[in-house]
């Protein structure tokens, strides 16, 4: 194996009753990447994390973390390198949160807290109360501070952010991307497209347990169209554009709306020739959009039994 992939996933497959919910997927993740792993509800994002960390059993297929096999027997040796935040708090629910962070703390074998008091200052959580009684919120707070207080070199991340109100989503962000300047390796799943575009910079896209795209971030801000807005005193219609919306503007002439598909740069050398031109407004689509544009396109191009 390359000594830089920190992440190796080879035809793993998971089967309930003969159904498979995730079905050979593979994949690596190198050192220093930040990886999005993208889907919709049920898609397998789960089922793949929790093999990979050694939660849950493979049907076929392998996992290796820096090289070492992972099976939920030795799944322990890898964590003291790795960090995880995942959704389902359960196991911990009659201890505080407090008790929680010391308890991982111990864990990964911790004798300065000074990342973990800094995590506890930026997050603010709710540390007194036992996991079972906190909002949501807060146990993702918890998680993520445990999940990266021991500055470990790979962090695989749950849904990381769900159920953080904008502000701590923000702080999310930038916490990734201060671990991504330290080179740190990140492995995510998400369904905040906007936030997977921002720090990811590659896209796994999985579907039916199927992993049916692997792509540069930057290709799913490409996929998405731009919203045009012009005023002009005349009427013009763009090359390649189905449906232009007209409103009469009393003094200034027209206000023309449309959806613009093509290539960015046609567009501009376009609105450069347009003959009268008084301002202009252009707006991405929206991305959820480009990412349902996407999915559908690469659901199409699978072959049908």
């Amino acid at each position: 194996m390359n000594d830089s992939v920190v992440l190796a996933v080879r035809n793993l497959t998971k089967l309930y009753k003969s159904v498979p919910a995730i079905d050979a997927v593979s994949f690596s993740v190198t050192q220093g990447e930040v990886v999005g792993f993208v889907g919709l509800n049920g898609a397998g994002k789960s089922t793949t994390i929790n093999i990979i960390l050694g939660f849950l059993r493979a049907s076929s297929g392998s996992v290796k973390i820096f090289g070492q096999a992972i099976v939920p027997q030795n799944a322990h040796r890898s964590h003291y390198k790795t960090g995880f935040a995942s959704g389902d708090m359960s196991l911990f629910a009659n201890l505080s949160g407090k008790q929680y962070l010391s308890f991982i703390s111990h864990r990964y074998g911790m004798k300065n807290q000074d990342r973990l008091r800094e995590l506890t200052k930026r997050f603010e959580p709710q540390l007194d109360k036992k996991i079972n009684d906190l909002s949501r919120g807060n146990k993702q707070k918890i998680a993520l501070i445990a999940a990266f207080m021991a500055s470990p070199e790979l962090v695989i991340l749950d849904e990381p952010s769900s159920g953080l109100d904008p502000l701590m989503q923000q702080l999310f962000v930038e916490l990734i991307r201060e671990e991504t300047a330290r080179g740190t390796t990140i492995f995510m799943s998400s369904h905040y497209l906007n936030e997977v575009v921002e720090v990811c910079s590659r896209i796994l896209l999985i579907r039916d347990g199927k992993l049916i795209k692997d792509m540069p971030a930057t290709q799913l801000i490409s996929k998405g169209a731009k919203m045009v807005r012009i005023v002009s005193r005349h009427i013009v219609k763009p090359p390649g554009v189905a449906e232009l919306v007209v409103q009469k503007r009393h003094k200034s002439g027209y206000e023309l709306s449309f959806t613009y598909k093509a290539d960015p740069s046609k567009l501009q050398n376009w609105l450069g020739g347009v003959p009268h031109l008084i301002d202009i407004t252009i707006a991405d689509h929206a991305l959820e959009g480009a990412f349902e544009d996407l999915y559908a396109l690469e659901t199409s191009k699978a072959p049908h039994v």
